[in-house]
């Protein structure tokens, strides 16, 4: 009876007598790389009997250059314990002098039951009295349908605002259009603007006020009317409620900049550098600003407080297209958790710039041959998350997102679901998932407008 063939062919690295015995180690062939690195272009190009032979010869050379880069970019061999092979303790391997050891990721969509989990408590609150029910808890409205916590300066921003209505004579909600601006998102829900509309499905809460280019960690909560500007809140985790505040004009790109640690100092930020001052609301600018600085100072807050973001910028591990930076569980000491990718940002924006008028269903045959460059970036990044640097796999996903070409959806997904279900960030996957599905352009993003 012949062996089953060992997946590492003769580039195994196991030391194990049992191993050997066990599993046949046959050379790699050129075709078997061919086969599992260059995407489906082979399968249009071979039927043909005419095929040129030197375009065939270049081809195979292209691939082995790329095998060449992926073999530069993998760690040095990894213990992986035989799950079916009981004489052998995974307890005992070491890299490096630690323990280190391999994932194997599921063989069915990650997923789908993530999916599930996050859904049916939105499902739960589908029929009309158990969503009313819902919107009568602002909280518990916005974890089920956003999929996130507030942070606290959110709900005291919102007294601020109710104390401002006041004096105005407004709705809390409208407290900042005198200044051009517009509050959103949760804000919406505070305001009972939810109360007694049709209930939609659970993916069209998540894309409420989703900018193009905003990535799952962030959530606009406030925007600057008729324009791109939008600010809102960071989380590099979505159970993290730090309170760090972010901006983006979309109209730019898909640049992040953090401003501050709280909505006052997001809200100080444009008053400085992004509102529109004119002869006409000088006078609400400026009593604005007073009534902030008035107010923190009564409450305690801190504006331009650089603390978290000291800390958080410690923690970064790459800056990702977005600038913001990307956060996730990295041992330093032990060098696990993140690696960069295979090539430069530089690189990879050349790389990515031949996705930018190519339609993935109607222009295969480009689109393949640009995937071509870009699937040795992916195989290392596939690599990084078998050898548990799972951030690699989210920067390269996170890139591709901010590159903004839609043709490259559907190659993202499988990035995004892993790296975010690595790293124990679920709602994520919902978000993002929710987000490709129907990634809308511009400024009316608002879930009620037709109401």
């Amino acid at each position: 009876m012949d062996k089953p063939k060992c997946k590492y062919g003769s580039e195994c690295y196991q030391k194990n007598p049992v191993h050997k015995e066990k599993y046949a180690h046959p050379a790699t062939s050129t075709n078997d790389i061919n086969s599992s690195i260059v995407p489906v272009a082979q399968a249009s190009t071979s039927s043909s009997d005419s095929q040129d032979t030197s375009c065939a010869s270049n081809q195979i050379t292209d691939v082995e250059n790329q095998m060449k880069q992926v073999m530069r970019y993998k760690r040095p061999s990894t213990p992986e314990k035989e799950y079916d092979n009981e004489e052998e303790d995974g307890s005992k391997h070491e890299y490096h002098g630690i323990k280190r050891q391999r994932y194997r990721l599921p063989k069915i969509p990650i997923d789908i039951g993530m999916m599930n989990d996050l859904y049916d408590p939105q499902i739960e609150f589908s029929k009309q009295s158990e969503y009313n029910e819902l919107c009568e808890d602002p909280v518990k409205f916005i974890k089920y349908k956003f999929l996130v916590a507030m942070p606290s300066c959110f709900y005291v921003f919102w007294e601020f605002c109710k104390e401002q209505a006041k004096n105005m004579n407004t709705k809390p909600e409208d407290v900042l259009l005198q200044i051009g601006l517009k509050m959103v998102g949760p804000f919406d829900v505070l305001a009972d603007k939810f109360k007694g509309v049709t209930i939609h499905e659970p993916g069209d809460y998540l894309r409420h006020w989703r900018f193009f280019y905003d990535p799952p960690e962030f959530q606009t909560v406030i925007v600057k009317k008729d324009t791109g500007i939008h600010y809102g809140y960071w989380r590099d985790d979505p159970d993290n409620t730090d309170g760090l505040v972010a901006s983006n004009d979309v109209s730019k790109g898909c640049e992040f900049k953090i401003v501050g640690e709280n909505l006052f100092d997001a809200l100080m930020h444009y008053l400085d550098e992004k509102s529109n001052i004119t002869p006409f609301n000088k006078q609400n600018t400026s009593a604005m600003k007073k009534n902030i600085e008035a107010y923190c100072h009564t409450k305690g807050i801190l504006l331009k407080c650089n603390d978290k973001q000291n800390i958080r910028n410690k923690l970064i591990v790459c800056k990702t297209f977005h600038k913001a930076g990307l956060v996730v569980p990295y041992d330093r000491k032990k060098d696990v958790g993140y690696r960069p990718l295979l090539e430069s940002d530089s690189k990879l924006r050349i790389i990515l710039s031949k996705f930018d008028k190519v339609d993935r269903t109607t222009d295969k045959k480009n689109f393949e041959e640009a995937m071509r460059e870009l699937q040795s970036i992916i195989t290392a990044a596939n690599l990084a998350v078998d050898e548990c640097d799972f951030g690699t796999a989210l920067e390269l996903a996170l890139d591709l997102f901010c590159h903004g070409s839609k043709s490259l959806h559907e190659i993202m997904k499988p990035l995004f679901y892993t790296g975010y279900s690595m790293v124990k960030r679920p709602q994520y996957i919902a978000i993002i998932k929710s987000h490709l599905d129907k990634r809308s352009e511009g400024t009316k993003l608002d879930l009620l407008a037709h109401e």
